[in-house]
């Protein structure tokens, strides 16, 4: 069952100091940026403003530890299936054309965990879209051949078998849920080697100035440390860390 946005966060863009003070960016440029972060800093944000259910589970790893996603959710939701003449190919189809520039693919797949949901062929397709990366609650193909793209995945296991008649792609753009966060299209998506950070949508641009201040500030910290400041000092100065 998916929970509403307003029943996880304690927060209303009506509540911002002063809403016009703030630019609204490119996506473009807010994406080049959050590349330039980690999911711990912007996880540790959100903890502050009172979002706490963040963070998508553990077992969501990316295919290499270098790969970044950085993008606002494209949803997807999808179901296992026992029917043997079940093919879901055209509501693949027709997500894959449907994807927008610099978005992100997140699909729940309803806990099927008895075939593939992404492939090498989805990967070119969603790439000449200009999609930016995936999410996948679920299992991979073509492994070896999606790497050579550099197209950033994170997937929770490997699998050869085809979805065809294992499972079912339904709904595109919905409200979803991974783990114990909810996922609205548009809210944006950052991935690392430390797992998925799903920031709220209104709350994209604000996070992104405020973990760029901080990302100044432990840069300081760092300095003070290697100059050998105790870790108490480094921490009256700077703050938490």
């Amino acid at each position: 069952m998916f929970f509403p946005r307003a029943k996880l966060i304690p927060w209303n863009l009506k509540n911002e100091r002063n809403p016009m003070a703030i630019k609204k960016m490119a996506l473009a440029e807010i994406c080049r940026r959050y590349r330039r972060l980690y999911t711990g800093l912007v996880a540790d944000l959100l903890d502050g403003k009172g979002v706490r259910s963040h963070s998508l589970p553990a077992h969501l790893r990316p295919l290499k530890k270098n790969m970044i996603v950085a993008g606002p959710a494209f949803t997807c939701q999808g179901y296992p299936t026992g029917d043997i003449k079940s093919d879901d190919t055209p509501m693949l189809i027709k997500l894959l054309e449907s994807l927008t520039p610099h978005s992100v693919a997140v699909m729940n797949t309803g806990g099927d965990i008895s075939s593939s949901h992404w492939g090498e062929i989805m990967t070119l397709s969603a790439k000449q879209r200009g999609c930016t990366g995936a999410v996948v609650d679920g299992g991979i193909r073509d492994t070896a051949y999606i790497l050579k793209t550099k197209f950033p995945v994170f997937v929770k296991f490997y699998m050869p078998a085809s979805s065809v008649s294992r499972f079912e792609l339904k709904e595109l753009q919905v409200p979803i849920r991974i783990g114990e966060v909810g996922i609205l299209p548009g809210d944006f998506i950052l991935g690392d080697v430390d797992g998925v950070v799903v920031i709220p949508g209104a709350l994209t641009q604000e996070v992104l100035l405020e973990a760029e201040r901080k990302m100044r500030n432990e840069a300081g910290m760092r300095q003070a440390l290697r100059r050998g400041m105790p870790l108490k000092e480094v921490y009256k100065k700077f703050g938490a860390f």
